[in-house]
């Protein structure tokens, strides 16, 4: 197995536990605000932190960068693209079925990825200030969903729900 084909069996399961977390999570917990302060926000996009708000940013960011990443020029500087994630947000918050909606996403997200060839993979991107390789950058799309996944499990912990168990969410075989 290649680190392309380790990243997105790994990326297919953090996802699938990203959901068990979800489907745990009590519907009046899903935007109940823990604290109210100006320091409870990520950046300029998510200005109120809630269970339902981060996972939406998750899976908005994926579907900017799967698209950035496979069309963009070796050297290219990437950003999101403001329009696109209000757009997106607005559609995943107004969902009736918020879960499914976003392993539509998701399933178009993962063929982009495991479309991305050699020399795709090897293209530098320049993002947030600091240059990554295609294939470094997936890693930084894993790592960035596996840490807005602990804000989840801290959230669902501070409003008394159980959280899952994380390694017992994976399959019994992993990459």
């Amino acid at each position: 197995m290649n680190e392309h084909q380790r990243f997105l069996e790994l990326f297919e399961a953090l996802f699938t536990a990203n959901d068990k977390w979800m489907t745990e999570t009590p519907a009046d917990k899903m935007e109940w605000v823990p604290f109210d302060n100006p320091n409870m926000k990520f950046g300029d996009r998510i200005s109120t932190i809630t269970i339902k708000s981060v996972y939406i940013h998750t899976i908005v960011g994926e579907c900017g960068w799967s698209r950035m990443l496979r069309d963009c020029e070796n050297g290219a500087t990437i950003g999101p693209d403001h329009a696109e994630v209000k757009a997106l947000t607005a559609e995943l918050n107004a969902s009736s079925n918020l879960l499914a909606d976003s392993r539509k996403l998701h399933d178009t997200n993962m063929k982009r990825f495991a479309a991305y060839d050699q020399a795709c993979l090897d293209k530098m991107i320049r993002w947030s200030g600091r240059d990554w390789s295609v294939m470094g950058f997936l890693w930084g799309i894993y790592s960035h969903r596996s840490y807005h996944l602990g804000n989840i499990d801290m959230l669902m912990r501070e409003a008394d729900a159980k959280a899952p168990d994380f390694f017992s969410n994976f399959r019994q075989v992993m990459a």
